[in-house]
C-alpha cells in the first residue's frame, strides 16, 4: 500500500510538469502562428497606439513574433517599462500597476533585449508556470482528470489570446494561483508574499485576501490563539496597493491617482444591473457612439457565410466595435460562478465573485463591459465548474475544438489591430 501510494505520488509530481508543458505548448503553436501569419500576410488596420507615441517596426525576429502580440495595453506597459511613473501629461500610466513593467525594464537592462520582447517572454514563461501550479492545485481538490481538463479548457478558451500577449494576465494568474495553492495547503508566508506580488502586478490581487480569509478560518478556527503569526502574514496582498501608492507618491505623482485615473480611461459609476443592461442596449456610451450588443455582424454572416464575409474588414470591424464578445462571456462568467456555488470548495467561489462583481460597479464608457473577457481568464476556477459540467455531457472534444477555433480567429483579430477586449 505504501509503495502504490508512493508511485501514485510520483506520478503526478511528473504529470504536474510535464502536461501543463504539452497544453502550454499547444496554446502557443496556436497563438504564435494566428497571430504572425495575420501580422505578416493580412491587412493590418492603423494602430491605436498611446499618445506622444508612434510605434516603429521591431528588428530580427521580433519583428514576426513579438510584435503582432505587443499591441494594445502592450505598447502601454512598454512606454510605462521605459519611463516609469510621476513624468508630466503621463497621469493615465497610473491604471497599469507596476511589477509587469518593472520586470520587462530589468530584463531589458539585463538582457539587452526589447522591453516588449522581455514582456512577450515573462508572458509565455509564466502561463506554462500557471498551468503547472493549476494542475496541481485542482488535482488536490478534484483529481488528476478534471485538473487535466481544466488546462485544456483555460488554455484554448476563445479570449486566451492574452496569456501569449505582452499583457499581465498570465503573471497574475500564475502569482494568484500559487499563492492559493501555498494558502491551502497551510504555508501562510509564501502565500502572503507572493500574494503581495500579485496585487502587484494588478488591481484584483488584493481580492485575494477574500479566499485567504476562508482558507484561514478553515485552517485556524476562532480560536484568535491559534491566529499568530499566520493572520498576518495572510494580510500581506494589502500592501499591494499601499506600496503602489507609496511608489506614485515618491515619483511626484497623487498616491491614489490609480483610483482617480479610472475616470481618465472612461469608467464611471453604475449599480451592477445597470452595466450589464448596458452590455445589451449601449445606453452608457459616449454621445454618438454605438456600442451594446450589436448583432449586425451575425446577419450579414447569415446572408453571406462565406470566406470573403468572414475575413472582410467591415465583417470584423463590426464585430469588433460590439459588445457581444463581453456581453457573452460576463454571462458566461456569471453563470458558471452560480453554478461554482455548489459544485466548488467555498475559497474558490471567494476567489471568483469578488473579481466578477467590483468591474460591474465601474461600467466603461467605450464598452460598458470592457475588458470582461480578460477578467475572467484570471478566474480559474470557472474553467473547474465548465469541466464538471462538460464531462456530464460528454462534449468535451467538440467543444476544445471550436473554442481552439474561436481563439486562433480572435487572435487574428488582436494582432491586426481590432479591438479584442
Amino acid at each position: 500500500m505504501a509503495v502504490k501510494a508512493r508511485q501514485r505520488r510520483e506520478t503526478v509530481a511528473v504529470e504536474a510538469i510535464t502536461f501543463p508543458l504539452i497544453v502550454g505548448a499547444v496554446h502557443f503553436i496556436i497563438v504564435q502562428l494566428a497571430a504572425s501569419a495575420a501580422f505578416l500576410t493580412g491587412t493590418v488596420r492603423e494602430d491605436s497606439a498611446p499618445y506622444r507615441f508612434v510605434p516603429t517596426r521591431m528588428p530580427g525576429w521580433a519583428h514576426y513574433l513579438v510584435e503582432p502580440l505587443r499591441h494594445w495595453d502592450g505598447l502601454w506597459y512598454k512606454l510605462l517599462s521605459e519611463e516609469g511613473y510621476g513624468n508630466p501629461g503621463t497621469d493615465a500610466y497610473a491604471a497599469f500597476w507596476p511589477l509587469y513593467p518593472w520586470l520587462m525594464r530589468a530584463g531589458s537592462e539585463i538582457s539587452g533585449a526589447a522591453t516588449e520582447t522581455v514582456g512577450w517572454v515573462i508572458s509565455n514563461v509564466a502561463f506554462v508556470l500557471a498551468l503547472g501550479v493549476i494542475y496541481r492545485l485542482v488535482a488536490l481538490d478534484f483529481d488528476r482528470g478534471v485538473a487535466r481538463a481544466t488546462l485544456w479548457a483555460l488554455a484554448l478558451f476563445p479570449t486566451a489570446v492574452f496569456f501569449s500577449a505582452v499583457y499581465t494576465e498570465s503573471l497574475y494568474l500564475f502569482l494568484a494561483a500559487w499563492a492559493l495553492l501555498s494558502a491551502r495547503t497551510g504555508n501562510w508566508l509564501g502565500a502572503g508574499l507572493i500574494g503581495a506580488l500579485a496585487a502587484l502586478t494588478r488591481s484584483q490581487g488584493i481580492l485575494l485576501l477574500a479566499p485567504f480569509a476562508v482558507l484561514f478560518l478553515q485552517q485556524h478556527g476562532s480560536d484568535l490563539r491559534r491566529w499568530v503569526p499566520n493572520a498576518f502574514y495572510a494580510a500581506f496582498p494589502a500592501l499591494g496597493p499601499a506600496l503602489f501608492a507609496w511608489h506614485l507618491d515618491q515619483r511626484g505623482a497623487a498616491p491614489d491617482l490609480f483610483i482617480t485615473v479610472q475616470e481618465q480611461w472612461g469608467r464611471q459609476r453604475a449599480a451592477p444591473w445597470e452595466t450589464l443592461r448596458a452590455g445589451f442596449t449601449g445606453d452608457m456610451c459616449y454621445p454618438g457612439i454605438n456600442c451594446g450588443a450589436e448583432w449586425g455582424w451575425l446577419g450579414d454572416l447569415l446572408r453571406s457565410p462565406t470566406w470573403g464575409t468572414l475575413t472582410s474588414a467591415e465583417f470584423r470591424y463590426a464585430f469588433a466595435e460590439s459588445d457581444t464578445l463581453e456581453l457573452t462571456c460576463t454571462l458566461l462568467f456569471l453563470g458558471l460562478a452560480l453554478v461554482g456555488l455548489r459544485r466548488l470548495p467555498l475559497y474558490h467561489s471567494a476567489y471568483i465573485w469578488p473579481a466578477l462583481l467590483i468591474p460591474l460597479y465601474g461600467p466603461g464608457l467605450r464598452h460598458a463591459l470592457m475588458s470582461f473577457p480578460r477578467f475572467g481568464l484570471v478566474l480559474f476556477p470557472l474553467f473547474v465548474v465548465a469541466v464538471l459540467l462538460v464531462q456530464r455531457a460528454k462534449a468535451g472534444i467538440p467543444l476544445l475544438v471550436a473554442s481552439a477555433l474561436l481563439m486562433a480567429a480572435l487572435t487574428a483579430q488582436f494582432a491586426q489591430w481590432y479591438w479584442v477586449s
